[in-house]
């Protein structure tokens, strides 16, 4: 399981996790993956949490010191909501 604490990226990034459940990639998980946002671009990395349960998965992290954000109501059914 990679770490869910990476180190800075520096002062002009912004990273979150996005939670997902049963994605097409991963059936019948959860599963969180990081994005990271600069200055007029983003998008997804290589890192990513599983877990057998959202608790389980939410464990892992809670403890980053985020804001949940639920889903919007136009992302993909999939997502749950993002940790921000």
């Amino acid at each position: 399981m990679p770490d869910c604490t990476p180190e800075p990226l520096g002062p002009d990034v912004v990273d979150m996790w996005t939670v997902y459940e049963n994605p097409a990639d991963y059936p019948g998980e959860y599963v969180a993956r990081r994005w990271v946002v600069t200055m007029g671009r983003y998008g997804p990395t290589t890192d990513v949490v599983r877990g057998a349960t959202l608790e389980q998965l939410q464990g892992q992290l809670n403890g980053l010191g985020r804001t949940w954000l639920p889903r919007m109501a136009d992302d993909d059914k999939a997502v749950l909501g993002t940790w921000l």
